[in-house]
């Protein structure tokens, strides 16, 4: 009988032992599974905002690494996504906001002679955003352009703000009393123009740096742009289905 008893304890403690290690190796597993879990979720992401190029962090990089448009999502934020549909709408929207940012500096950066020295942005879990960039401006970019260039230039611009003008108005005579119409419409691009020009003026050296207080401005004006065309695109589909019906 003892030993008996000696040889089912034995059985018992070999059969224990082994479901423990078995428990432990799930636990990898189960870690490994999430890791590559969020890993493929990021890629699924990275086709929402195809601007920018996402990452897995926990702090916005300030280095110097001439990488451009580097977005870095915090896991936590990944994981919130991934487990609420609510947030996952919520905070994709949050990414493309911030690609909308991004697109409206780097065109006008360029437009005005400015190269990308690089640019960062991060995430962190609550969905805050940061960021900052380096820029080097060519001063002699304009005095390049001869007085002709630079007249049809303006001239253009003129043009398209005006046939946008005819345009939105047409709209609005059609559909005024679906019509909300924003006090600050126009506004709300030149705030952000008038920033990036004012860092552009005061630059020394040609560095220009944009810091996160800098892409907040840019971000909440692109945002309302894109809502003004999208309530134009809205409107003017309702506008030709009314004139198919009259």
């Amino acid at each position: 009988m003892a030993i008996s008893g000696v040889t089912d304890y034995t059985n018992m403690y070999v059969t224990n032992n082994y479901k423990n290690q078995g428990n432990e190796t799930a636990s990898e597993i189960t870690k490994n599974s999430a890791s590559n879990s969020t890993t493929d979720y990021l890629s699924k992401l990275q086709k929402q905002v195809p601007y920018m190029t996402l990452e897995i962090g926990n702090a916005l990089s300030t280095a110097r690494d001439n990488k451009v448009n580097t977005l870095a999502v915090n896991p936590k934020l990944l994981e919130k996504m991934q487990n609420d549909p609510e947030k996952e709408k919520e905070y994709i929207q949050r990414l493309k906001d911030i690609e909308s940012a991004q697109k409206f500096v780097d065109n006008y950066m360029k437009a005005k002679g400015s190269t990308t020295k690089f640019s960062h942005w991060y995430v962190d879990e609550n969905g805050n955003y940061s960021h900052i960039a380096y820029y080097e401006h060519d001063n002699t970019f304009y005095k390049k352009l001869s007085e002709k260039s630079r007249e049809n230039i303006e001239k253009h611009i003129e043009k398209t703000r005006e046939k946008a003008a005819e345009k939105k108005k047409e709209l609005q005579e059609k559909l005024e009393e679906k019509r909300i119409v924003k006090e600050d419409e126009e506004e709300t691009p030149s705030k952000a123009e008038k920033l990036l020009d004012d860092k552009i003026r005061t630059s020394k050296d040609g560095t220009i740096c944009l810091y996160n207080t800098d892409v907040q401005v840019i971000v909440e004006a692109t945002k309302d742009d894109n809502a003004v065309k999208a309530d134009l695109r809205e409107q003017e589909k309702v506008g030709t289905n009314l004139d198919l019906q009259a």
